[in-house]
């Protein structure tokens, strides 16, 4: 019985967002139908189900939603603004495109553009391409009902970064954002994605975003998760790389009340790099739950994973992250690590790195940590003037710092540090 109702909670659920949906595109009719039928074959995600173990999806589903286009909003776009660096800034509103607020480049480097304003052509054979996008029941939502999308094609060194602002407002609201982001042969592109939400309650964010990487093309992503209250988010991520190419993912997550981050990488070239580097410092009741795929599945290529967090109060943290080595993948070095501290005896982290290995000849290795603060060295640093809440601080700070440093724009990495408050 408790079946039949979970399911006609989710068709409940599912038909609502139909009946709501504001998607006009019919040239998109193909790419929105192979996600209906994903939807109707997919079952739904439970704690029952190992990749959704320690994340209650009920939060979401038990509310209705509705999509929401702003005619103007009243949050201060300032707040993300990175001090003393220029870029190019998409504006996002609750998951519809903002060209009033956006400032786009004027050169033939890059290419930015709505989905509105794309061929069916030339969506249609990236959407093709990342079939993992439709593999879960979140991702299959988006594909099924995304509110718009914009693509990114970088032809060849941008000259400057391209900071996307995603904002939210409203309630019971549902924001579907779907982004391409390309580099082409020999291009170098990196994005930054900062999110900010007000007057929010009940608001439900689930964006996809896919990366194609070319040959000899380099591309950094930078995520800042910053949000207020109200604010339940699933991010999926899906990265393809071709041969000789560099892809490396930050995310830095300082608050939000339930997260959910998915970054899949596929290395389809040889020669490759990859590395996925991530903080996080859940507080409260807050819930941050980071799941990772690295999958080398050609030879000669190297993947570099790090996460550290701190879980305060009553707050939960997961990172399962699993590196899949393929047959044909020989003198392949990964490394992947998970590091934790628990600032309460509330506090709760559920690690699990994974090695799946096919081939011979690598270089693998995988590794968690979980402990409390050394109080030996807060002692040391009370003894040398500092307060307990300073020394506890700066401990902190040079514990998630490693990750940080990672970051190669100076200004973002400064504002970064600020924020995690180890200016």
């Amino acid at each position: 019985m408790s079946s039949t109702l979970t399911t006609n909670k989710v068709e409940g659920f599912v038909s609502h967002i139909a009946e709501n949906n504001l998607a006009v595109w019919n040239e998109l009719k193909s790419i929105r139908q192979s996600g209906l039928k994903a939807i109707k074959s997919l079952k739904f995600p439970t704690t029952r189900d190992e990749y959704w173990k320690y994340s209650r999806t009920t939060k979401i589903t038990k509310n209705h939603y509705h999509f929401s286009q702003l005619d103007s909003i009243k949050g201060d776009l300032s707040k993300v603004k990175i001090e003393g660096l220029d870029t190019y800034e998409i504006v996002m509103v609750n998951g519809f495109f903002n060209a009033e607020l956006s400032s786009l480049p004027k050169n033939d480097i890059i290419e930015i553009k709505s989905f509105e304003e794309c061929t069916t052509e030339e969506l249609t054979s990236y959407f093709s391409q990342n079939l993992d996008t439709i593999t879960n029941f979140f991702s299959a939502l988006n594909t099924a009902y995304f509110s718009e999308g914009i693509m990114i094609v970088a032809k060849g060194v941008c000259d400057k970064p391209v900071h996307v602002i995603h904002y939210s407002e409203g309630n019971n609201v549902i924001s579907q954002p779907r982004n391409l982001f390309i580099t082409e042969k020999n291009a170098e592109l990196s994005i930054i994605k900062s999110s900010i939400n007000q007057n929010t309650e009940n608001f439900f964010y689930n964006s996809v975003n896919e990366f194609f990487i070319g040959e000899n093309s380099h591309m950094n992503y930078y995520v800042i998760q910053n949000y207020e209250e109200g604010m339940n988010v699933i991010s999926t991520n899906v990265a393809t790389q071709e041969k000789n190419s560099n892809f490396s993912a930050y995310n830095y997550t300082l608050k939000g009340d339930w997260i959910r981050n998915n970054t899949n990488i596929f290395v389809k070239g040889e020669n490759c790099e990859s590395n996925l580097y991530g903080a996080y410092q859940p507080k409260g009741k807050q819930h941050i739950d980071n799941h990772t795929i690295m999958d080398h599945i050609m030879p000669n290529c190297e993947s570099n994973e790090h996460y550290k967090g701190t879980v305060d109060d009553k707050a939960t943290g997961v990172f399962n992250g699993k590196v899949f080595v393929r047959k044909d993948a020989q003198k392949i070095n990964a490394f992947q690590s998970n590091n934790n501290i628990l600032l309460s005896d509330d506090a709760t982290m559920n690690s699990k790195p994974e090695l799946e290995i096919y081939a011979d000849d690598v270089k693998c290795s995988h590794g968690s940590t979980s402990g409390q603060l050394d109080e030996e060295a807060v002692f040391y640093l009370q003894s040398r003037g500092l307060s307990k809440e300073s020394a506890t601080a700066l401990l902190i700070g040079a514990f998630l710092g490693e990750v940080v440093e990672k970051i190669k724009l100076p200004e973002l990495k400064d504002k970064v540090l600020e924020m995690y408050g180890m200016e």
